[in-house]
Formats: structure tokens, C-alpha cells, sequence
């Protein structure tokens, strides 16, 4: 429940453009989405981190099908 509140406290102080497109967040942005969210640069940077690991596995999945290679993609991931 707390990392829950803390992603959403990080997502509240984005604007919508830095939703839309979080490749857009650079250091300033990030300070700035900090100090809003109470939290600090480095919670910041680890949900942009997980965010893009995220994307990256849903983009292999889709590449090989999905099925069958999860089990694989998953244990790669967490390299």
C-alpha cells in the first residue's frame, strides 16, 4: 500500500505531457515532480526505471507472441 501511494503521489505531481510522454523528464522535471510528491529524485527515477522495464518486456512479449516465451522473458528481466 505504501509504494502504491508513493506511485501515485509521483504521478499526480507529473503534468499531463510528462504522462503522455515520460521520455521528457529530465533532471529538472524530476526535481520538480519530487518536491511536489514529497518524495525524493531517486523514488522518482526508480518508477521511470521500472516504468521502461515494463515497456520493454510488454514489447518482447508482443514480438514473440506472448505465449510460451513468458516463463523466459520474465527470468531475462530480472537480470
Amino acid at each position: 500500500e505504501n509504494q502504491l501511494t508513493t506511485v501515485e503521489a509521483i504521478i499526480n505531481s507529473m503534468t499531463m505531457q510528462e504522462r503522455r510522454n515520460p521520455k521528457i523528464l529530465n533532471a529538472s522535471r524530476r526535481r520538480r515532480i519530487a518536491a511536489g510528491s514529497g518524495k525524493t529524485v531517486q523514488d522518482v527515477n526508480r518508477l521511470m526505471k521500472q516504468f521502461q522495464d515494463i515497456q520493454k518486456l510488454l514489447k518482447q512479449l508482443q514480438k514473440t507472441g506472448g505465449r510460451g516465451n513468458i516463463n523466459r522473458l520474465i527470468g531475462s528481466s530480472r537480470n
